[in-house]
């Protein structure tokens, strides 16, 4: 089974034209909600962010981590019980209301979280087998030395090549109604078998891009921050940047995968090329 890049795309874009009130609604709740939560945590402020990045010796925390720790759990469900609602509205033969999408969301996505933190744990721990065995996970995470930089390099690809394996995870869960994600897992490696290096480029051309944009925004409002009561107004304005980038994120990240599902599928879309 191969999947046509241009024509995932294509159906990506169809996807949002069809259903761009869905997109915004469960932009809302994935995207919007968390980022008032995380405004609402002083320690996961975006301006405690900037502060322990920019001086960490002089930041100080204050208060348990156990709030933090809970409210990153809260807003990773909402977001993964978004991203499967929006699949569910987009991919599904029959669309059975917000209420439904986002019920089903919420308990598809939590296994699909899960199921996630477990698997990429565990790469993690047999990746890191090596260093522990050779050098030491001291050396191995020591800032700017060249193993560092090779290990970071590495887990960069690998990460890259797995997200592209287990893309279409997510939407052959939601356009089954699917509630365990160990099947979608399956048959995503199984449909990515042929086109995985495209889609491994894709991805890393993805990461890379994001990653420049958040370098940039995040100096940005560094500079702003810095610059004093002058600079506050346009720091405080930051966050709508912010916010419009990560919802900018969550399109692509929700749309694509989905386009690429629809393109893996028999036939595809023939309006995609109408």
């Amino acid at each position: 089974m191969d999947i046509e890049i241009r024509r995932g795309l294509a159906e990506a874009r169809m996807l949002a034209s069809e259903h761009w009130r869905p997109l915004l609604a469960y932009m809302l709740l994935g995207v919007v909600l968390p980022f008032l939560l995380f405004a609402s945590e002083p320690v996961l402020s975006m301006d405690a962010i900037l502060a322990l990045a920019i001086a960490p010796e002089d930041f100080r925390l204050t208060g348990s981590i156990v709030g933090p720790l809970y409210l990153l759990g809260i807003c990773a469900t909402l977001l993964c019980a978004a991203m499967l609602a929006l699949w569910s509205a987009t991919l599904a033969d029959i669309r059975e209301g917000y209420i439904a999408e986002i019920m089903y969301g919420m308990v598809a996505g939590t296994a699909w979280l899960i199921a996630g933190l477990l698997f990429y744990y565990l790469i993690g721990f047999l990746l890191a087998l090596p260093f522990r065995l050779t050098v030491g996970m001291e050396v191995a995470r020591a800032e700017g030395t060249p193993i560092a930089i090779a290990r970071q390099i590495l887990l960069t690809l690998i990460g890259a090549w797995l997200n592209a394996r287990l893309c279409l995870t997510g939407p052959i869960m939601a356009a089954g109604g699917r509630l365990e994600p160990v099947t979608a897992l399956a048959e995503s490696w199984r449909r990515t078998e042929r086109p995985q290096w495209r889609l491994f480029a894709l991805c890393l051309a993805f990461n890379i891009v994001v990653a420049a944009a958040v370098a940039l925004l995040f100096l940005l409002h560094g500079y702003l921050i810095l610059g004093g009561e002058e600079m506050r107004p346009a720091a405080m304005a930051m966050s709508a940047g912010w916010l419009l980038f990560w919802g900018l994120c969550f399109a692509a990240v929700t749309l694509v995968p989905a386009g690429l599902y629809r393109a893996s599928q028999p036939g595809g879309s023939a309006e995609a090329f109408a």
